[in-house]
C-alpha cells in the first residue's frame, strides 16, 4: 500500500512536469519558422527592395486558415503570398497560424511602436493554443528586432 501511495505522488510530480515540457518544445516551430520568415524577408528585400506581404497587410489574415488546437497539427495552405515569400514548414503541417506583413516608409504598420514606420519595415506573428483551453500565445519577429518576442508565458500552461 506504501509503494502504491508512493508511486502515485511520483506520478502527480511528474505528469504535470512532462506535459509542461512538451508543450514548450512544440513552441520552437513557432521561432524556428518566424526565423525564417525573417531570413526570407531579408533575401527579399535585398532582391526586390522592399519586405514582401503575404498577409495582405493584415495580421489577422493567417496561415493555415484553420486555427490548430489542443497541438493538433493542420496543413499548411498554398497561399500565392507565402509561395511568394518561399516560406514553408519542413512537414506539410503546423501547430501554429502565421502572419507576415511588409510595408514602405512612412506607411502605418498594423502594430504600434514595434518598428520605425520611416523605414521599409516588416512583422510576423505566430499564434497558438497548444494546450486547447481556448488561450493563445503570440509569438512576433520584426524587422528592427532580431529575437523573437512572446506576448506571455501562457499558451500552454
Amino acid at each position: 500500500m506504501i509503494v502504491v501511495a508512493i508511486v502515485g505522488v511520483l506520478a502527480a510530480i511528474a505528469i504535470p512536469s512532462f506535459t509542461q515540457y512538451v508543450y514548450r518544445a512544440r513552441t520552437s516551430e513557432a521561432t524556428t519558422m518566424l526565423g525564417e520568415i525573417h531570413q526570407r524577408q531579408e533575401a527579399y528585400k535585398a532582391e526586390f527592395g522592399l519586405y514582401a506581404d503575404p498577409s495582405g497587410g493584415a495580421l489577422t489574415t493567417f496561415n493555415p486558415t484553420t486555427r490548430p488546437e489542443g497541438g493538433v497539427m493542420v496543413g499548411w495552405e498554398l497561399q500565392p503570398g507565402w509561395q511568394q515569400l518561399g516560406v514553408r514548414p519542413d512537414n506539410s503541417a503546423v501547430r501554429f497560424q502565421y502572419a507576415a506583413v511588409g510595408g514602405l516608409p512612412n506607411s502605418a504598420p498594423p502594430v504600434a511602436n514595434v518598428v520605425r514606420p520611416e523605414e521599409f519595415w516588416h512583422i510576423a506573428h505566430a499564434v497558438g493554443d497548444l494546450d486547447g483551453d481556448g488561450v493563445t500565445v503570440l509569438f512576433e519577429i520584426t524587422s528592427h528586432r532580431q529575437t523573437v518576442w512572446v506576448n506571455q508565458a501562457t499558451g500552454w500552461e
